[in-house]
């Protein structure tokens, strides 16, 4: 299957994993309310902090290594098998010590029904192995599957979940998508694996997951970790604030996340033939992509932060606006990071260079945690965040240039800057004439027609036109 399909597909899964919470947020922070959403989402924060642990790098190592055993089913179970091991074993211990934690840590013993079910995400993060259908290119069965269940998701929280005194059924049923995921990709998984016992060699490819691991631990420590630092240092309400604020980050990053994850297995490939040339012109192609939607989309948050906030979370979340105007600027960055590391670096089995820049964020990240996270509160996050994610990406772009010899060409981003001044003028306009509430819904339809007059008629951007040639010729344009 092509590229354009598997993006279709992916695109179709990732809006679907986030447009589903953009439905139910909304809904949920005005049932349970600022304190409750805060407490979820300190709660989850320290379960992801587990299923991390005990995942460790097996997803994104997966991805590459199953990718590249390509229709050699034998060695595929080789990988599988040995990866798999590593997994239960690994959460085994994840288990065991957050179940310590609850009782002996006072923070936690108070939300330990949460955190009892939030085990059931562990255990069965294990059997999603969403690494062996990526890595086999099975998209649209993981679309199929993953929308279907969302949408039982939506309608079960619409149906349940009535009031503040139903966060434990929420909770539940957040996890619950979790565990029918799983049960499902471990049943359709048969036909792509089979158990090898006989050749477990665990030493071998402990170290690529750990080292992958490493980069996803210390990767949590300027994301996951904000949220359970806040919590515990700003309460619950401060949490709710920031998990407000980067919800609908996480929401609108959805489009470009999609497309990174089907471009894995295929850089990959290129890199492994040493194909440098292909590898240049697909990181300029990415990154014009991601510049030119996701500037104009910065440009708009930042004028209408208040009334989006209202949207989604409606009164009591005001705390959230300022952090989500931070946050915001990490579409972009975040989107950069994305095509350096994950597609390049982590691609190129850049060991060393993945520890680094790890290992820059996450003390970048608790060091601004730990200066203004207890003074400025959700905003000390977003913060925090934003500075760790630049410098993340800073050293990322250093070693993509020595590991693959691919650089960012920078005169995408000036001239998606210069194709930004028609947004900016048409918000700024519609900010100050237009009633705001009203203002908001006519500045985001604009929006909409002047990206496509922009990049279909007078800037003709072509990479836009070549993903979309297939919609184009059939509608004669």
């Amino acid at each position: 299957m092509g590229i354009r399909q598997n993006f279709g597909y992916n695109l179709i899964l990732t809006l679907c994993n986030y447009l589903c919470p953009l439905i139910t947020f909304p809904y949920v922070s005005r049932v349970l309310g600022e304190i409750q959403v805060g407490v979820c989402g300190f709660v989850d924060a320290i379960v992801n902090y587990f299923v991390i642990f005990s995942m460790l790098g097996v997803g994104s190592y997966g991805i590459r290594e199953i990718a590249r055993c390509g229709d050699n089913k034998e060695q595929r179970n080789i990988v599988f098998t040995n990866l798999m091991l590593i997994n239960i074993i690994l959460t085994i211990f994840a288990v065991a010590i957050l179940l310590v934690c609850t009782f002996y840590i006072p923070q936690l013993q108070q939300h330990k029904e949460l955190l009892g079910v939030g085990i059931i995400k562990i255990v069965f993060s294990v059997f999603i192995i969403e690494w062996l259908f990526q890595g086999v290119e099975r998209f649209k069965y993981i679309t199929l599957r993953s929308v279907t269940v969302n949408i039982l998701y939506v309608l079960s929280v619409l149906l349940f979940v009535r009031n503040s005194s139903d966060t434990l059924i929420y909770y539940f049923l957040t996890t619950l998508v979790v565990a029918v995921n799983a049960l499902l990709n471990w049943y359709n998984s048969r036909r792509f694996r089979e158990w090898n016992f006989k050749s477990i060699d665990i030493r071998t490819y402990l170290k690529p997951v750990l080292t992958f691991g490493y980069y996803k631990i210390l990767t949590s420590m300027y994301t996951t970790f904000n949220v359970i630092f806040l919590g515990f240092v700003s309460g619950d309400a401060q949490a709710g604030y920031f998990v407000t604020a980067t919800k609908l980050y996480t929401i609108l990053m959805a489009a470009f996340t999609a497309f990174t994850t089907i471009m894995i297995p295929r850089v990959s490939v290129m890199l492994a033939s040493k194909e440098y040339t292909k590898l240049q012109r697909l990181s300029d192609e990415i990154f014009e992509i991601l510049f030119s939607i996701t500037l104009p989309v910065i440009f708009f948050a930042l004028f209408y932060a208040s009334q989006i906030i209202d949207i989604v979370a409606g009164d009591g979340y005001e705390g959230a606006v300022l952090p989500f105007r931070i946050v915001i600027f990490l579409l972009t960055i975040i989107g950069m990071e994305q095509i350096v590391i994950q597609q390049f670096l982590m691609a190129s089995s850049s060991n060393r260079s993945i520890m680094m820049v790890s290992t820059i964020g996450a003390i970048t990240g608790v060091g601004i945690n730990i200066l203004f996270t207890p003074s400025l509160g959700a905003v000390g996050s977003a913060i925090a965040w934003s500075v760790s994610e630049v410098m993340v990406l800073l050293v990322g772009v250093y070693f993509m240039k020595i590991c693959t010899t691919v650089t960012l060409n920078y005169k995408n981003l000036l001239n998606a800057l210069f194709w930004c001044l028609p947004y900016i003028v048409l918000d700024l306009f519609l900010y100050l004439t237009v009633i705001p509430s009203i203002g908001i819904w006519l500045a985001l339809l604009s929006n909409i027609m002047l990206f496509i007059v922009l990049n279909f008629v007078l800037n003709r951007n072509a990479v836009f036109i070549k993903l979309l040639q297939p919609l184009l010729n059939k509608l004669k344009l």
